[in-house]
């Protein structure tokens, strides 16, 4: 197997992982300020899709989304593509994202004038900034901000020049850069942002640990609920077991399948919370599958 397999092996993997998460955190800033958001937009009959798509048809909430979130320049039509540290955007990949939007409005028949198309990088695409003059030029519009000069602007973020202020908190989640990270996490912490620390544990456990144990940052009772409300079962893989041992053995099990279940258990063990006729059958197909 060649390395260059092994390592698009190992990108997809990352790339689907973070993935999820990222559009789960968009979902949710979004969601707080009663704004709808899609994610995995198709835009045609071939299996095309935007990462997500912001209709803002109401000009109050095209307000909100411009003062609340890093995203102030968003029109009605809004779509979003994430690029993150495992990912980078190259210039066939710029050339993709620009045809799903044309695809959309046209499809959808929607003016220029009312589309938006972001694409938010953790690292900065330097192949795309420096080396696609000929196909596209860049103006800088701010820390973190770039906009191509074409009729369908491209605005593109990068992640780790971005100002460490709430609305940023959402992207700085998934920056490439370790000390942006806990910058970021250190602001959230002081600032008592406490479902953004929260997040945290999903994308970087290890560094948020660190950061969290090293600073005096202590939540309410009311708060720890809220969060469990948000987040649920999606923290249980970052639990220590000196933390799960705490829990009992519903809230252990809840979100798993039978068969993770079931993972480590003895015999014996399995078998000691069923009734005499369940354990029976039971035991009895485990000795037909062990002949």
């Amino acid at each position: 197997m060649s390395s260059n397999f092994t390592n698009d092996t190992q990108s997809t993997s990352r790339r689907e992982e973070i993935d999820p998460i990222f559009k789960f955190v968009l979902i949710f800033g979004f969601d707080q300020l009663n704004v709808p958001l899609q994610t995995q937009v198709e835009v045609s009959r071939l299996p095309r899709t935007m990462d997500a798509l912001a209709v803002l048809k109401r000009k109050a909430d095209i307000e909100k989304v411009r003062n609340d979130t890093p995203f102030h320049y968003f029109l009605v039509y809004n779509q979003i593509e994430f690029k993150g540290k495992n990912d980078r955007l190259t210039i066939a990949g710029l050339r993709l994202i620009l045809g799903r939007a044309n695809l959309y409005m046209g499809e959808n028949k929607i003016p220029v004038s009312k589309m938006t198309v972001t694409i938010i990088c953790a690292r900065k695409p330097m192949q795309v900034l420096l080396h696609s003059q000929a196909e596209v030029s860049w103006k800088p519009l701010g820390s973190g901000y770039y906009q191509s000069k074409d009729k369908l602007p491209v605005n593109l973020i990068v992640i780790n020049e971005l100002d460490i202020i709430p609305k940023n908190y959402p992207l700085l989640l998934f920056a490439s850069s370790k000390r942006k990270f806990r910058e970021f996490l250190q602001d959230a912490i002081n600032r008592n942002s406490e479902a953004y620390v929260a997040f945290a544990y999903l994308v970087e456990p290890k560094i948020a640990e660190e950061v969290t144990m090293n600073t005096k940052f202590n939540l309410p009772q009311k708060k720890l609920e809220d969060i469990a409300n948000v987040l649920g079962a999606r923290l249980a893989p970052f639990l220590k077991e000196d933390i799960l041992r705490c829990l009992s053995p519903e809230e252990r099990l809840e979100g798993l399948s039978p068969q993770k279940r079931l993972e480590g258990l003895r015999v014996e063990e399995i078998l000691s919370g069923l009734n005499d006729e369940k354990r029976k059958q039971l035991q009895l197909l485990l000795e037909t599958q062990h002949k």
